[in-house]
């Protein structure tokens, strides 16, 4: 979760493609750890990454066990959640892969109560709890 100085919280929107069509969603910057890298490092890399920010990253706050369908596939999944802070205006979306460059459309700060208002409007956002978790 990174955080700006006003408390909100930086998502991620993304659209997968899925058998029976789009599947639009925000979520939290992350990604795989690579084989031999500690959860931290994968963390301050994937931001370094997908952001364009060096910052650093506090934790893992909690982990979460999910499943989700990637490439047509269920992918069992387990999340490591830190925090990190920036200004508000230094996350640039960027992309590695092909993948990532495909998938990332656009990035957004958010409140809780915006996450919340969203959620109750049929927004999909990970970690489902998230707004709950702000204020861990």
């Amino acid at each position: 979760m990174v955080f700006d100085p006003a408390g909100r919280v930086l998502l991620i929107r993304c659209v997968a493609m899925r058998r029976d069509g789009e599947f639009a969603f925000w979520l939290t910057p992350g990604g795989e750890i690579e084989a031999g890298e500690a959860s931290i490092g994968a963390a301050r890399r994937e931001l370094r990454e997908e952001l364009g920010l060096n910052v650093e990253v506090v934790g893992p706050v909690y982990t979460e066990t999910t499943q989700f369908e990637h490439k047509g596939e269920m992918r069992d999944n387990v999340d490591y959640v830190f925090t990190a802070r920036c200004a508000a205006e230094e996350p640039a979306l960027q992309g590695v892969t092909a993948d990532e460059i495909e998938l990332m459309k656009e990035i957004r700060w958010w409140t809780a109560q915006e996450i919340e208002a969203a959620l109750a409007g049929g927004e999909r956002i990970f970690p489902v709890d998230l707004a709950a978790r702000m204020g861990d």
